[in-house]
C-alpha cells in the first residue's frame, strides 16, 4: 500500500508521461520562486543559477512573457538554456553588471531568482548591484547571506526567501491531515502549483526531456 497524504496527490494528465511527470515537485519549487517575484509582462528577469531548479524556472518565466536572463559558471548548462531560447551570461569570461546595463537601458533588472548553490556571498552581492531600484531579489537555493547593507538601502530592495514549492509545506494540517486553504484566500498552495506545472508540461510550453541525463 502506497499511502499519500491528499493535499500531496496531483493526477497526471493522459498525455504527460511518467518521465515527464517526476519534475513536477522540482518545477513547482521554481515555481514558488515565481510567484513570490511576481514578474509582469516584458519585465527583465534574471534567474542566477542554472542547474534543474533553475533550467525549469527560466522556461516558465519566458512562458509568461518575461524577458529572462539566466547566468552560471558552467558552459554547458549555459548553451542547455540558449537551446531555450535564454540569453545567458558566463561571469567566468563576461562581466555581468556592464551586459545587465546595457540590456536594460541602464536601469538594472526588475527581479532576480536565485537558483544556486554556493557558500560565496558574491551572488547576493551580484544580484543587488544588477537590480532596478525597488527591484526583488527572491532566493530559491542555497548561498551565502552576508549582505552588504549599503547596496541593498541604495535601492529599497526587496529580498525574500521562498519556501519549498509553496503555502501548505511544513504546515501539519495541510499535508498530513488534508485540511486545504480556501482557494479565494490562498490562490496557490502546493497541490496547485504541482496541477499547475503538470497542466504546463501537458501544453507543452515547457521541454524537459534535454534534461534527463
Amino acid at each position: 500500500i502506497v499511502r499519500v497524504p491528499s493535499n500531496l496527490v496531483a493526477k497526471i494528465p493522459d498525455n504527460v508521461s511518467d518521465d515527464e511527470a517526476v519534475f513536477t515537485v522540482v518545477g513547482s519549487i521554481g515555481l514558488q520562486g515565481i510567484r513570490l517575484c511576481d514578474p509582469t509582462f516584458g519585465e527583465n528577469i534574471v534567474v542566477y543559477g542554472l542547474g534543474l531548479v533553475g533550467l525549469i524556472t527560466v522556461q516558465l518565466l519566458k512562458a509568461n512573457g518575461v524577458n529572462v536572463i539566466g547566468i552560471d559558471v558552467d558552459k554547458n548548462k549555459c548553451k542547455l538554456a540558449r537551446s531555450f531560447g535564454i540569453y545567458t551570461i558566463n561571469p567566468k569570461n563576461e562581466k555581468i553588471e556592464d551586459i545587465i546595463m546595457n540590456k536594460t537601458s541602464n536601469i538594472g533588472v526588475d527581479g532576480v531568482i536565485i537558483t544556486a548553490a554556493s557558500n560565496s556571498d558574491m551572488i547576493i552581492s551580484k544580484s543587488a548591484q544588477i537590480s532596478r531600484k525597488r527591484g526583488k531579489i527572491i532566493l530559491v537555493g542555497v548561498v551565502g547571506l552576508n549582505i552588504n547593507r549599503e547596496e541593498f538601502y541604495e535601492k529599497e530592495l526587496i529580498f525574500q526567501v521562498s519556501c519549498s514549492y509553496g503555502p501548505g509545506r511544513y504546515d501539519k494540517k495541510y499535508e498530513e491531515e488534508g485540511i486545504d486553504y480556501p482557494l479565494s484566500y490562498v490562490r496557490w498552495t502546493e497541490k496547485r502549483n504541482f496541477e499547475t506545472i503538470l497542466n504546463t508540461i501537458r501544453s507543452k510550453k515547457i521541454e524537459l526531456t534535454p534534461l534527463i541525463t
